[in-house]
């Protein structure tokens, strides 16, 4: 019996549902604050307000809805993810946002920033393509060169079996069900920036284990260039493929690459953080 379930057993039901919602009083809190700033500046659309004088205007789709939700304000988790983000993406105006999903991330960092800002969104499932396409039109504008490309990042060029990791809300989007492989085009995160006219200074890495692939093969250019990185290691997945995370953790803790976060600055802290986290979210910079 999980901890929870056996404090159950004792805790009366009514302090059980106090407790309950006063944990999430944050949440509400910040969706509260969205819409009084939606009303109040009389901003059309779907627009989240991740603070004050910061949105992103909602694809719309029910899959996106509850995606951005989620990283907006719902999920403390997620909640805590997007302000790392941000924080990490202080200074920066060239993203590569491998695994871009619906297109959170990308349309954030767009929106963060007075232009000129380069975007590469890579996002190989057909499910979210439309949706990511679709964040594009909103979020972007002049000055910001967003690109989308229909591809993988792994350790090599060709193709790639993956699983479907994207949950579609709307029936007509799925393909499949999550953990169904999918054959996609793909390429090494190193040819992918020779392929640009520019730089990154920001890399976001959310791709289900695959994370192992991009990153201990792509050391030297990653040695080179020094991009902030925001990255999930998923610790669970990563065990079931016998792969050991610190073939990348520990190249980038002797590049010198820290933690923003307390509790997550150090190798021996991202070590620890793997003992008790099925992922860990992590938003690292040199220095």
């Amino acid at each position: 019996m999980s901890l929870k379930s056996h404090l159950k057993t004792f805790v009366p039901e009514g302090l059980w549902h106090f407790a309950g919602f006063c944990k999430r009083l944050p949440t509400y809190w910040r969706l509260d604050r969205s819409e009084n700033l939606r009303v109040q500046q009389g901003v059309p659309g779907l627009p989240l307000f991740v603070a004050p004088d910061l949105h992103v205007q909602i694809p719309e789709s029910v899959t996106a809805y509850i995606y951005w939700r989620a990283h907006a304000f719902e999920d403390a988790d997620l909640w805590a993810e997007t302000t790392d983000f941000l924080k990490l993406a202080e200074g920066c105006s060239r993203l590569i946002d491998i695994g871009a999903q619906t297109g959170f991330f990308s349309a954030l960092f767009a929106r963060a920033r007075t232009a000129p800002v380069s975007i590469l969104s890579m996002e190989p499932d057909a499910q979210v393509q439309a949706i990511l396409a679709r964040a594009r039109v909103l979020n972007g504008g002049d000055g910001i060169d967003w690109e989308i490309r229909h591809e993988a990042v792994s350790d090599h060029e060709g193709t790639i079996g993956i699983p479907i990791s994207n949950r579609p809300y709307e029936a007509d989007l799925s393909a499949g069900e999550p953990g169904d492989l999918i054959t996609v085009p793909s390429r090494s995160l190193t040819a992918l920036i020779e392929s640009l006219d520019w730089t990154p200074d920001l890399l976001k890495i959310d791709v289900e284990s695959f994370e192992y692939e991009i990153l201990t093969t792509s050391v030297p250019v990653i040695e080179r260039l020094r991009p902030a990185l925001h990255l999930e290691v998923h610790w669970e997945i990563l065990q079931r493929r016998g792969l050991d995370p610190m073939d990348f953790l520990a190249p980038l803790a002797r590049m010198g690459y820290r933690g923003n976060r307390s509790g997550y600055r150090t190798l021996e802290d991202w070590a620890a953080a793997g003992r008790k986290e099925v992922v860990s979210r992590l938003s690292l910079k040199v220095g």
